[in-house]
C-alpha cells in the first residue's frame, strides 16, 4: 500500500498540509504503508499520469499497486487517517 502526496514548495496549502501528512505517515497503525512526497516541480510525470491539476493532492494505491483514490486539496489529519483506514486497512474504521 502506498500513499503519495503531490505538492510544490511555493504552494501555501501544500506547506500547511506537509506536517499533517508527515504526522500521519509516522503513526504506528500505518507502519506497513509506504508514504511518499513528490514535488511536482521536480517530478511532473506522476501528476500528469493521474490527471492531477491542483495541489496538494493525495493519491492512494492498494497492495497490487492499483490507484484506488484521490484526495484533492488540503486534508485534515482526521480525514486522511479515515480514508487510509477505509482503503488500506479494511475492517478498521473510526
Amino acid at each position: 500500500m502506498k500513499v503519495i502526496k503531490l505538492s510544490a514548495s511555493w504552494c501555501g496549502p501544500c506547506r500547511t498540509y506537509a506536517p499533517i501528512f508527515h504526522k500521519v505517515s509516522q503513526m504506528e497503525e500505518f507502519k506497513d504503508i509506504e508514504f511518499e512526497e513528490i514535488d511536482i516541480e521536480e517530478n511532473s510525470e506522476v501528476a500528469e499520469k493521474y490527471g492531477v491539476r491542483n495541489i496538494p493532492c493525495t493519491l492512494i494505491f492498494n497492495n497490487l499497486g492499483d490507484y484506488v483514490a484521490r484526495l484533492p486539496g488540503l486534508q485534515t489529519e482526521e480525514n486522511l487517517c479515515n480514508k487510509i483506514r477505509e482503503l488500506c486497512l479494511p475492517g478498521i474504521q473510526s
